[in-house]
């Protein structure tokens, strides 16, 4: 067998002991290591891998272990329903379609979780055989999700419905075009909502995605949701309504946004209190009439 000698050499050391005085250690002798360059085999010789093929071999095996790990879900990812206050989601099964991959962006908030802002801003939502694109919902009229304020900006619905709520005010402005409308509110007092204070308190804020559609909904009873702020800033869906119920709403507010399905503005698109189900305080429709039909 084949030898190469391998040498090197300790260097001296030199110890402060204090009062002791120094402690000097002389270098070692030079040493010399035989270290085998090859094996022979059956008459063959295997040449030994260097150290970097062994580093690169580990690094390559854990990152295939790594790899086939499941990744963990994290908010806003879609396919997957996070429960309030945490970010860690778990993947969910459209019921419409079990056979597909999920695009469904959920939220459920346990009764009493207290929330700072909700946001969705440049979000496309759409999916043929849906009925819902948009989706905000207490449990009950005792067990409702309250907030402060509720924008809805930019953005466009087929058809959008406000039902079962309570608002301090709503102001829908004459940027606001719709294929036909209808405010059959029951007028009364009703009182304001002020959330003075997000400290400690989650935000869950989207941004520049494509979805199926969007789940906010209260998932236990026995206390209300609180949230500050509820943003919708350019979410746009081609199919599938916007419907809202169970909410109690400080202020609420609409700009530039445009509803309807059909062109047709005798058919009223954008209802607020079908039946008289929305109690208000104060109102101020700006809506304008408008041949809209989102595609």
């Amino acid at each position: 067998m084949d030898k190469k000698k391998f040498s090197f050499r300790w260097p001296s050391l030199s110890i402060n002991l204090g009062f002791m005085g120094t402690l000097k250690l002389p270098g070692l002798s030079k040493l010399r290591i035989p270290l085998p360059t090859g094996l022979y085999l059956g008459g063959g010789k295997l040449i030994m891998f260097s150290l970097s093929t062994v580093v690169l071999g580990f690094v390559a095996g854990m990152f295939l272990l790594i790899s086939k790990g499941e990744q963990q879900i994290t908010f806003p990812m879609v396919g997957a329903v996070y429960e309030a206050p945490s970010m860690v989601g778990t993947m969910i099964v459209d019921p419409e379609t079990p056979a597909e991959a999920s695009q469904t962006l959920e939220v459920r908030f346990p009764a009493g979780v207290r929330l700072d802002v909700v946001e969705f801003k440049n979000i496309n939502l759409g999916k043929s055989g849906l009925a819902t694109s948009f989706q905000i919902s207490g449990t009950s009229t005792t067990d409702l999700i309250t907030i402060d304020e509720l924008i809805i900006k930019n953005s466009e619905f087929p058809t959008m419905s406000f039902d079962y709520s309570e608002f301090y005010e709503l102001h829908a402005t004459s940027s606001v075009q719709a294929a036909g409308h209808t405010f059959n509110v029951t007028s009364g007092t009703t009182s304001d909502v002020t959330v003075s204070s997000g400290r400690g308190a989650t935000s869950y804020i989207a941004k520049d995605m494509t979805v199926d559609r969007i789940i906010l909904t209260q998932s236990t009873s026995g206390d209300d949701v609180i949230i500050d702020k509820l943003i919708l800033d350019g979410v746009a869906a081609w199919v599938g309504a916007f419907d809202l119920d169970y909410t109690h709403i400080g202020t609420v507010t609409l700009e530039n946004v445009k509803v309807g399905d059909d062109g047709d503005i005798n058919s009223a698109d954008l209802l607020l209190g079908t039946n008289g189900t929305v109690k208000i305080n104060s109102v101020v429709d700006g809506v304008q009439e408008a041949p809209i039909w989102i595609r």
